[in-house]
C-alpha cells in the first residue's frame, strides 16, 4: 500500500478547513506555482492576530467569488490581474479598514469589465500600496475640483479643498501625490499650487466604494467624460 504524501508547506500552515478552502482560491487565481508567495504567506500566518485577519478576509473573499461564480467565467485578462493583485495584497495587510476596502475591491472588480491593460497594472499597484486613510480621503473628497496644500484658503472660483500641510490630512495628501493620484494642476498667474485628482482616481473610487454597483458601466464616474476632468 503506497504511503501517504506528506503535507505541503502550504497545507502545514493552514490551520483549518476554512483556511485551506480560502487559500485554494488564492492558488487558483494566481494560476501557477505558489513558491514565490509562500515566504510572505508563512510570515503572515505566523502571527496570531494576522492569522485571524487573513483567514477571515480570505474566507469572505472565497464566499464572494462563490456568490459571483458566473462572472468568474467571463473575466477579462485585466480583471483577472486586478483580482489576483488584490488578493495578494490581503496577505500583507494588517489594517482592518484596508482589508475591508480590499474585499470590496475584489467584488467590484468582477464587474469592472472595461479595464484597459495599463489601467489594470496601475490600479493593481495602487490597491497594493494605498493606505486606508488615503482611500478614505479619496472617497470623501473626490467631488472637489482641486486640492490645495495651504494654511489658509485662497480665492478660487472652483471648488477647492484646502488642506493644512502640517495636518494628518496633509500627510495623506502627500501620500496620494506619491501614488500619482494627486498631481500638480496647470500653472496659474498666482502660483497657487493647486492639485487635481488624476484620471485613474475615478476607477479607483468605483473599485473601493460601498455598496458595489450592479454594473460598473452604469456609474457616472467611469464614463469617458469623467476621465476627461482636470
Amino acid at each position: 500500500m503506497p504511503s501517504l504524501k506528506p503535507p505541503s508547506s502550504l497545507e502545514a500552515v493552514s490551520g483549518s478547513a476554512a483556511t485551506e478552502a480560502a487559500l485554494t482560491v488564492v492558488g487558483a487565481l494566481t494560476g501557477g506555482p505558489l513558491a514565490p508567495l509562500l515566504p510572505v504567506l508563512v510570515k503572515s500566518l505566523a502571527s496570531g492576530r494576522q492569522h485571524s485577519r487573513v483567514v477571515a478576509a480570505l474566507a469572505s473573499i472565497d464566499q464572494t467569488l462563490k456568490d459571483h461564480s458566473s462572472q468568474l467565467a467571463d473575466l477579462t485578462d485585466e480583471q483577472y490581474k486586478l483580482v489576483n493583485e488584490t488578493i495578494l495584497a490581503v496577505l500583507h495587510t494588517t489594517s482592518e479598514q484596508k482589508l475591508s476596502y480590499l474585499r470590496t475591491a475584489i467584488r467590484n472588480a468582477l464587474a469592472l469589465s472595461d479595464l484597459l491593460p495599463q489601467e489594470s497594472v496601475v490600479i493593481g499597484r495602487i490597491v497594493r500600496d494605498i493606505s486606508a486613510e488615503e482611500a478614505a480621503f479619496l472617497l470623501a473628497n473626490f467631488d472637489y475640483e482641486r486640492v490645495q496644500l495651504a494654511k489658509t484658503p485662497g480665492p478660487h472660483e472652483q471648488r477647492v479643498l484646502t488642506v493644512d500641510p502640517d495636518s494628518r490630512d496633509g500627510l495623506v495628501a502627500v501620500g496620494l501625490i506619491s501614488l500619482g493620484l494627486l498631481a500638480p494642476d496647470e500653472p496659474t498667474y498666482d502660483d497657487s499650487g493647486l492639485l487635481r485628482f488624476s484620471s485613474v482616481v475615478a476607477k479607483v473610487i468605483v473599485l473601493l466604494r460601498e455598496p458595489a454597483p450592479l454594473t460598473i458601466r452604469s456609474s457616472r464616474r467611469v464614463r469617458p467624460a469623467a476621465f476627461a476632468r482636470g
